[in-house]
């Protein structure tokens, strides 16, 4: 199976993810994306984070009815720091023979040499990535791409989609500050972030 990895905080879900993960399984043909929500995330404060729990049930209720995406928790079940390549390695196990494309924001993917052994990242998963089309961000895409080494660029993979420009941190300001989010976040979220008094202060 083809198999697409999207990680990350979700503090909280917005439709920005959803659209990343929806053009990559088009464009890839994948069989299924699964969002691996981090427990404990080796580059992001912790002051802002709120519980795993929040964050969880909210991926599985922004996913809930589209059956190619699917939830795991194994980052919450994994001890210390939630590095990457280490939740690449528990995943081959249970997808021993499966290929894995592992989906990422241009902010991350421009950085991805910082992360903890990114090398190795490459060399279990093929790596996907979105640009603003005609935008200097791809360029600096591009030319991040050629310059690892390590990464085949017959695995890499870019897509030139409208991207959704508003960030996590944004949705979390916008909610303190009893702004309308409704449009930026699936209404399940919207919902229950309503519901639990999310983010408010």
């Amino acid at each position: 199976m083809k198999i697409g990895i999207f990680g990350g905080a979700f503090n909280p879900i917005h439709n920005g993810h959803l659209k990343i993960a929806t053009d990559f399984s088009n464009q890839l043909n994948l069989d299924f994306v699964l969002f691996i929500p981090t427990a404990d995330p080796p580059h992001k404060s912790s002051d802002s984070l709120i519980s795993f729990n929040y964050r969880f049930e909210m991926v599985k209720l922004a996913i809930s009815g589209d059956d190619r995406f699917q939830i795991s928790d194994i980052e919450f079940r994994m001890t210390g720091k939630s590095y990457t390549y280490n939740t690449l390695i528990e995943l081959k196990k249970i997808y021993p023979n499966d290929d894995f494309y592992l989906i990422m924001g241009a902010d991350q993917f421009l950085s991805f040499d910082k992360w903890y052994r990114y090398k190795d990242i490459i060399s279990l998963a093929s790596i996907c990535t979105t640009s603003r089309e005609n935008d200097e961000e791809k360029s600096r895409i591009i030319e991040k791409s050629k310059s690892l080494e390590a990464l085949d660029l017959n695995r890499f993979y870019l897509s030139e989609s409208d991207t959704f420009t508003v960030s996590s941190s944004q949705i979390r300001r916008m909610i303190a500050e009893n702004q309308d989010v409704s449009a930026l976040i699936p209404k399940e979220v919207y919902y229950y972030i309503k519901e639990k008094g999310i983010y408010t202060l």
